[in-house]
């Protein structure tokens, strides 16, 4: 137990010092680190790095990247409220473009498996659905 006490406090002073200020935020970038990362070691190590294995790593850290990069811009927001759609924008069509040159690179030029993308790319959708259950769980008590 203290081993994961330890990881989730140099998570913690990571996502403070990279300008994470609200706590709400950081918990969901720390779940997505190690929903992204967890899983994909497992499944890396238990397939014993199969393609579909590595392309689900690719999916999540593909993903981690980009919910990375839409909380930071989130957290910049909220504290500078002047030119927000328009930053906002800018970075959206930047990050879809890098997201789309990665991705062409990953299905076009290494083809790899799509379903393992896909569920790499999914680990998102896991990681909001069981930290917004849990937040609720915890606001009621």
């Amino acid at each position: 137990m203290k081993v994961l006490e330890m990881i989730n406090q140099r998570v913690e002073r990571l996502l403070v010092k990279s300008g994470f200020d609200r706590p709400d935020v950081r918990i969901l970038v720390r779940n997505q680190i190690y929903v992204s990362l967890g899983t994909s070691l497992v499944i890396v190590l238990v397939t014993l790095a199969s393609r579909w294995s590595l392309a689900f790593a690719a999916g999540a850290v593909l993903a981690l990247v980009n919910f990375w990069a839409l909380a930071r811009v989130v957290e910049m927001l909220i504290r500078t409220q002047e030119g927000g759609p328009q930053k906002m924008f800018v970075i959206f069509v930047v990050k879809m473009t890098l997201s789309g040159l990665a991705l062409y690179w990953l299905i076009g030029v290494e083809r790899v498996p799509h379903w393992g993308l896909i569920t790499g790319l999914g680990t998102v959708v896991i990681n909001v659905a069981a930290t917004g259950l849990s937040q609720v769980g915890r606001k009621r008590a």
